[in-house]
């Protein structure tokens, strides 16, 4: 294989062995032939219903595959598990039945490993983020894997729980989230827009001691149906000095999407540093 997620015209042979060789009589076979498809084109989708009906036996195969000299099978036994796969079955298991296989993966040589492994739990950060965090904070002592590679499975893990502002996040990653911040008003070019056009704004950040910040902008508006609706996006990680000016500005467009759509009405833009959120500007979009 030329890339590391393989090549969809194999795809139908996971299926294949999902939907006619998961019964008792023919489980070892199928779950050593997963295991070898996912070289060709990632398997997980078809793991998860033997996850289901044969939970013991196929944690007892994911374990091994943790543990197999090719990374695309070690991949296969973080993504399999996941508790929220995108498109896939729910699986009935307990959200942190995988943590021992993650304790196995998160060290690996191969980013493609510990991106599923990060993507993993950010999954299960969404139930139970004080057990992503104590886990964290277990792997940072054992010192087992480089700063950087550490740093971003963290990064991505508790990537949504920084969106939500969640302090246990930001202190783990090193920003205070009383961290001396002043911010300047928020300043928008055009306060009417409409579908497609360039929401730009800017501001100005100023610290009164050396303090890293993580800034992220928000915007909020409502649906059709009166439905509350915030969308948040990364903006900058840097570290403020005092008494230096640390300029924070962007052109984001605002568009509709196959899933969110953009609708008519009143709209807020706000700030947000080390989780703190900061006084909101307003604006308008209008009917094409």
């Amino acid at each position: 294989m030329t890339n590391d997620f393989g090549w969809h015209t194999y795809s139908p042979h996971s299926d294949f062995v999902a939907r006619y060789l998961r019964t008792g009589e023919y489980l070892d076979q199928a779950l050593e032939a997963l295991a070898r498809f996912t070289r060709y084109f990632s398997a997980e989708v078809a793991v998860r219903d033997f996850l289901n009906d044969f939970p013991d036996e196929t944690m007892k195969a994911v374990d091994a595959w943790a543990r197999d000299q090719d990374h695309r099978t070690r991949r296969l036994a973080s993504e399999a598990t996941r508790p929220l796969l995108p498109c896939a079955p729910r699986i009935s298991l307990p959200d942190d039945v995988a943590l021992p296989v993650l304790e196995q993966l998160y060290g690996d040589s191969i980013t493609y490993v510990r991106t599923s492994v990060a993507n993993h739990l950010h999954d299960l950060s969404v139930t139970q983020p004080d057990l992503v965090l104590a886990t964290f904070q277990r792997w940072k002592v054992s010192g087992l894997v480089p700063d950087k590679h550490f740093a971003f499975i963290a990064r991505q893990a508790l990537r949504s729980r920084l969106k939500k502002g969640w302090p246990g996040a930001y202190a783990f990653l090193g920003y205070a989230p009383d961290a001396p911040v002043e911010l300047t008003p928020l300043v928008l070019e055009r306060t009417e827009l409409v579908d497609g056009d360039t929401l730009s704004f800017s501001a100005t950040l100023t610290t009164t001691a050396p303090v890293p910040v993580h800034v992220m902008f928000v915007i909020s508006s409502t649906t059709r149906t009166g439905k509350p609706r915030e969308k948040v996006y990364f903006l900058l990680r840097s570290t403020g000095k005092p008494g230096e000016k640390l300029p924070l500005a962007k052109d984001h467009v605002l568009r509709s999407t196959a899933t969110v759509e953009l609708t008519p009405g009143a709209y807020s833009i706000a700030l947000q540093v080390n989780g703190r959120r900061f006084p909101e500007a307003t604006f308008r979009v209008r009917e094409a």
